[in-house]
């Protein structure tokens, strides 16, 4: 403990040394045909820019200028960002994919979702996030959208935006929060379609009982996801909104004619909830699926203080929630689905927040880039490979998170004795960077 500090060297031992990681390397590829940087220098170098917290490409090739950054990624020489776009944009996504699946099943092998497990339960969310959107650049796989907006004279006009949007299943009750499975929306389809598609393949990518509770918001409260999830052994908790007007209308009218069934107080971050909730089984899903569903509201009173008028006063605000969920009313009392319900948002404040503010994850990397390897089509010619930058950044920056966020919650020392924040351990790391050369470095 003699430095305040975090230090590459640890970090690398790190995750060479529970996580494998290098070990992976070797299975990494890319659509170029014998490169002078090897895929495996040109994921090491996108991969320390994450966990430094570098805000650019360009800010990682004047970096890459340094003989010490070059060493932990195992660069021969200095390279330019263009070889990191072209190689990124033809990465191969399995072998990234496959690194990120390895990553959360050593973390629950070394039982870090255990600390947040829920009744003994471990609790994972999936919700869709808007990664990009541009008024200029798109892509093969962008989706499109008219949207209202004023031009340079103040008019209202309409224009087509691209985007793009995926869905991701997170574990949200763990000091870790990594994401598991990461789904893009394809150009036609809707979120929920691609929810179904990634349910699906979590069990072949983690097995079906990786995690034991999925809350989901009230878009993929459907049949199909109902079924999916008893397949694979899942309990739900899913918001209850007026998408599914029977099943709401039945338990607003059957609480409103009987008082609630307990009620309590809850104080947490200057905040006073006094709150009320009623709980009934059997309700039926919906006309076409009369499969029994448990349904909680809740109602709720908050207060907290607010300035007005230079002045401290409280504020009341008065909230109302519905969760349906297949969680056994004896094992999980209303309290409990209220709190999970609410756990939900963690993945909005832990997850995409998180991300997007602080790791660049809406930087809209390699977005419509043409400078990509080409290869042979099925008539012979020569035609540029599809697009898999985007894909891959968002891959290897998943991975990153994933890694960082354990060795600082979970490894290090310094963490809990002198309050840094991860951020904090991402600077201390990338400041690092320039002292002893690494004890390993990169394959050649």
């Amino acid at each position: 403990m003699k430095d305040k500090v975090h230090t590459l060297p640890s970090f690398a031992t790190y995750i060479n040394k529970v996580f494998a990681f290098r070990s992976h390397l070797p299975h990494l590829a890319d659509s170029r045909h014998d490169p002078d940087i090897s895929p495996q220098t040109i994921f090491l170098a996108l991969f320390h820019s994450f966990a430094f917290r570098l805000p650019s490409m360009q800010q990682l090739e004047t970096d890459l200028a340094s003989p010490s950054l070059q060493g932990w990624t195992g660069a021969e020489r200095a390279f330019r960002d263009d070889t990191l776009r072209y190689s990124l944009c033809g990465f191969q996504l399995e072998p990234l994919e496959q690194i990120l699946v390895d990553v959360n099943r050593r973390l629950k092998r070394a039982k870090v979702f255990y600390p947040g497990r829920v009744q003994g339960r471990i609790v994972a969310a999936l919700d869709g996030v808007e990664v990009l959107s541009s008024f200029s650049r798109c892509c093969d796989s962008c989706l499109q959208r008219r949207v209202w907006v004023r031009d340079q004279t103040g008019r209202r006009v309409e224009q087509v935006q691209y985007y793009h949007r995926a869905v991701g299943c997170q574990i949200v009750n763990s000091p870790v929060k990594p994401v598991l499975a990461w789904e893009w929306l394809q150009p036609g389809e809707s979120e929920d379609t691609a929810a179904l598609r990634l349910l699906n393949r979590l069990p072949s990518l983690y097995g079906s009982k990786f995690f034991d509770i999925l809350l989901l918001d009230a878009l993929y409260a459907q049949t199909a996801v109902l079924e999916t999830a008893r397949k694979m052994g899942w309990d739900l908790v899913i918001s209850l909104k007026r998408n599914l007007p029977d099943l709401y209308q039945s338990a607003q009218r059957l609480f409103s004619r009987r008082p609630p069934d307990c009620g309590y107080s809850e104080c947490h971050d200057g905040k006073l909830y006094e709150i009320q909730l009623w709980d009934t089984d059997g309700l039926p899903f919906s006309g076409d699926n009369p499969q029994p569903m448990r349904v909680v509201r809740s109602q709720e009173t908050l207060t907290r203080n607010r300035y007005r008028q230079a002045q401290l006063t409280p504020y009341t605000t008065e909230h109302e929630w519905l969760w349906m969920t297949t969680l056994d009313s004896a094992e999980f009392p209303a309290p409990q689905v209220r709190t999970l319900g609410h756990d939900r948002w963690k993945q909005e404040n832990n997850g995409w927040n998180d991300l997007t503010q602080n790791w660049a994850f809406k930087h809209g990397f390699l977005h419509a880039c043409r400078h990509r390897p080409k290869e042979a089509s099925p008539t012979g010619e020569s035609q540029m490979v599809p697009n898999r930058g985007l894909a891959a950044v968002t891959l290897i920056l998943l991975i990153a998170f994933a890694l960082v966020s354990a060795f600082a919650l979970r490894h290090s020392k310094l963490v809990p004795r002198f309050h840094h924040t991860t951020l904090a351990v991402s600077r201390q790391l990338y400041t690092s960077r320039l002292k002893a050369p690494p004890p390993i470095r990169g394959p050649d």
